[in-house]
């Protein structure tokens, strides 16, 4: 039977989320097709993103900015966990992975810890293709914060893509499901424009996953007069923190079953 994991990460988790995030870059390098999502992509969102808000207010920058740097970053993020898994299945390396001692969750952590990384240098070829489209700097009252809570809409995309991991461990056709949910997700969190827009019976659904209150508060922290959800900043921010650590422990289940079904079986060939 499997063990439960640790609550921390221990050395060998350290080593070995480590070396899957050292093996992930090593795969980006020498697969160009990475480049189009991490790279080439974020300047197509960055200058169509530019002529859709241009000249719209004060803040359009902003908007321009979250609008394309949120959909580039997703997109990785998606792509980039739903291959977390498939790659193994694909190598024929997920039965061995997930029998090795350390447990295959700190394996997919590195993976998804470098689409994080990846999908925040797109976030920053956003701004600057933004910003040279614009010919001025965005206007914003606190960047530090701005830049803060940049990341953390990260990491609650993050989270979702590891619960993605886990759950394409029982199908093969994580490729499909991903395909066909990037472009819901880019308009049901609100990456594009925010989710208010939206008809009010879809909000539950939104609110589900927590990049839809992680960024309604950066809406709020960065655009003054903003009008999204009407508990404001600190009650979206509150949301973005809990249902992010509801996706963790779901993960985190999640895996230790999958462990547990390898450890008695010996494979995964029924799914």
């Amino acid at each position: 039977m499997a063990t439960a994991l640790p609550t921390g990460l221990a050395p060998s988790g350290l080593r070995s989320t480590w070396a899957s995030v050292r093996l992930s870059v090593l795969q980006f390098l020498a697969d160009p097709q990475w480049l189009i999502p991490s790279m080439i992509a974020p300047v197509i969102f960055g200058i169509v993103s530019f002529e859709l808000v241009v000249g719209s207010g004060p803040y359009y920058l902003v908007y321009a900015i979250l609008g394309a740097g949120m959909m580039s970053m997703w997109g990785q993020t998606l792509y980039g966990s739903g291959w977390a898994t498939g790659q193994d299945r694909e190598y024929g390396t997920l039965e061995p992975t997930i029998q090795a001692p350390s447990p295959y969750l700190y394996v997919v952590l590195g993976r998804v810890l470098w689409n994080v990384i990846s999908g925040l240098i797109g976030g920053g070829i956003v701004y600057l293709v933004v910003v040279a489209a614009a010919g001025e700097l965005p206007t914003l009252d606190n960047p530090l914060l701005f830049a803060g809570l940049f990341v953390f809409v990260m990491f609650t995309l993050a989270s979702v893509g590891i619960v993605l991991a886990a759950f394409y461990v029982y199908t093969r056709y994580a490729g499909f499901i991903q395909n066909i949910g990037e472009f819901a997700f880019y308009v049901g969190t609100g990456c594009m424009f925010p989710v208010i827009f939206l008809p009010w019976w879809t909000n539950p659904v939104s609110l589900v996953f927590p990049p839809t209150w992680a960024l309604d508060a950066l809406r709020y922290a960065s655009i003054p007069g903003y009008q999204g959800f009407g508990w404001g900043f600190g009650v979206d921010l509150a949301g973005a923190a809990g249902t992010t650590a509801v996706y963790l422990i779901l993960a985190h289940q999640v895996f230790r079953r999958v462990e547990r079904h390898v450890l008695e079986v010996g494979n995964l060939s029924e799914y």
